[in-house]
């Protein structure tokens, strides 16, 4: 299973998304699943930006 720790910035978790044609990341930290990621997340947190 792939995961990235809490501290991984939104480039990294994009990066990691496309090169491994991912559609979800789990976002860990301290031993404890956070958050998962999902490509409508980035696609969403994109569009907020413009």
């Amino acid at each position: 299973m792939v995961y990235v720790p809490s501290e991984t910035t939104i480039r990294e978790i994009t990066e990691i998304l496309v090169e491994n044609e991912f559609h979800t990341l789990p976002i860990v930290g301290d031993d404890t699943l956070v958050v998962i990621v999902t490509t409508t997340d980035l696609i969403n947190y994109l569009l907020k930006q413009s």
